[in-house]
């Protein structure tokens, strides 16, 4: 038996918060749900190293003006910041690990929670004017946020796991459309490949879809500078870094976000470092108790009511 560190304890640890110590998946079924042992997504995912890649996502994401104004219309970001986290973090793990029930169920809530989320923006910024309308449930603010996902988990593995075949970025990218298409978004909205994403992401920047504004930056605040003691703001610093050095160039210049030498430098050595941690502690860095209770589900070795708990057992 092997001790493993879930990504959630991790966050509890650098941040201090209160957060739930239950994690979301439960049902002992032996279903592989929407991704399976054979996919890639469960072989990237066994690595806790992914949670790295969160920065990167929740700042790509509020790069959007039309999803940042939602975030500070209708959540409560500001207020629980590592709540919201949480809740995003949770979410994502029930449509990657969860069985087809638990993947439906939470696609309804989060689908009744984003038909209300709806507004006026705010600021002219990019292509967009002060009083356009924004819905979370339109196709280009879905679709930046699915994105901004994607590509954040695929960038944390490269950077910190290591290298990806084009045949495995592709598969990544193809397997998510199947949570995709739970929260609004059809097969013909996506782009056919990774390359294609790649350049879905590039001309959504130099055409102003996406382009950093007050609202952005207002979200981003609480993402940099989380309201924590000195002591852990210092541990906080790493994750500034990580996130910073995961963006596009435009992106991270929109927010402000200073990249020297000695950033980009620190962050080549720390992502070294991170690769050398997980090699010498697979079993307790690079290993995922969500996918192990997955894994042990699909093989049918669950008892109804197992609990996921931060050690599988027989693992």
């Amino acid at each position: 038996m092997s001790i493993k560190i879930d990504p959630m304890r991790l966050i509890k640890w650098i941040s201090g918060a209160n957060l739930p110590r239950e994690l979301p998946i439960s049902d002992t079924t032996p279903d592989p749900g929407l991704m399976g042992p054979d996919t890639v997504t469960w072989k990237l995912h066994r690595e806790q190293w992914l949670i790295l890649g969160g920065g990167q996502a929740f700042l790509m994401q509020a790069a959007h003006p039309q999803v940042a104004q939602g975030a500070i219309d209708h959540s409560a970001y500001a207020e629980d910041p590592f709540g919201r986290v949480f809740r995003t973090v949770m979410a994502m793990t029930v449509f990657l690990t969860g069985t087809h029930r638990e993947a439906n169920e939470k696609a309804r809530l989060i689908n009744r929670i984003h038909h209300s989320v709806k507004g006026t923006l705010h600021e002219t910024v990019g292509r967009y004017h002060d009083g356009d309308p924004y819905d979370s449930m339109d196709v280009n603010e879905l679709l930046w946020v699915h994105i901004a996902f994607v590509d954040s988990m695929l960038n944390a593995y490269l950077n910190f796991v290591g290298p990806l075949t084009q045949a495995e970025l592709d598969a990544y990218w193809h397997e998510s459309w199947r949570y995709a298409r739970l929260l609004g978004l059809a097969d013909d909205d996506m782009p056919q490949d990774y390359a294609a994403m790649q350049r879905y992401i590039a001309e959504a920047i130099t055409s102003g879809e996406v382009a950093v504004g007050e609202a952005s930056r207002t979200v981003a605040q609480t993402i940099l500078y989380p309201p924590l003691p000195w002591y852990r703001n210092l541990t906080w610093g790493l994750v500034r870094l990580l996130g910073s050095g995961l963006l596009p160039a435009e992106i991270r210049a929109g927010y402000r976000l200073k990249w020297r030498v000695w950033h980009r430098a620190t962050f080549w050595l720390v992502s070294r470092i991170f690769r050398l941690l997980r090699f010498l502690l697979p079993g307790i860095l690079g290993r995922s108790v969500v996918i192990d209770f997955a894994q042990h589900r699909v093989r049918g070795e669950l008892q109804p009511g197992t609990a996921l708990a931060g050690e599988v057992a027989g693992s």
